[in-house]
């Protein structure tokens, strides 16, 4: 069932990262709602949920046409899982340990990704993007994932209270 409710959020969130928040940027950046999403439920579930969520959304991100086809799918599936083997380390996933993971996780994502992408082909100056886009990207990633772990939170709570009825 969880399965089921997961893809139903990438979808939304997919959505309202290419429309609504779209129209949200500050300075210059939108949130990467997916990446908060994977970070959210890797904390939550573990490594298998964080990284099986981590390719979905990353499928979903290379269908919706964001870079290369492949490179989100990969970088997504792999932080999904790296976070998931640290959420048995806390008894209580609280918002500043998400807003931690997600800043951590955003900002190694849009690293890896604009070297591999933008930087390894001579097309960009590194220092720039990190000022300009990676740390304002991941901070707004970071404050957003704060919220997710909030529906994440709310979403476990019914649907694991009606399993047990």
């Amino acid at each position: 069932m969880s399965g089921v409710i997961y893809t139903i959020l990438t979808v939304i969130f997919c959505a309202l990262q290419t429309t609504v928040f779209e129209h949200l940027k500050l300075f210059g950046t939108r949130p990467n709602l997916l990446i908060a999403l994977v970070v959210c439920v890797a904390l939550a579930h573990g490594a298998l949920a964080g990284g099986a969520v981590g390719l979905l959304c990353g499928v979903v991100s290379d269908i919706m046409g964001c870079g290369v086809f492949g490179i989100n799918s990969l970088l997504m599936m792999y932080l999904g899982a790296g976070i998931g083997f640290f959420s048995s380390s806390f008894y209580r996933i609280r918002s500043i340990v998400v807003f931690i993971f997600a800043f951590a996780a955003s900002f190694t994502y849009k690293i890896i990704y604009y070297f591999l992408v933008f930087y390894i082909w001579g097309k960009g100056a590194m220092l720039f993007a990190v000022v300009n886009e990676v740390l304002p990207g991941s901070l707004y990633t970071a404050i957003a994932s704060v919220f997710i772990i909030k529906i994440i939170q709310f979403v476990n709570g019914r649907f694991s209270a009606r399993a047990e009825v």
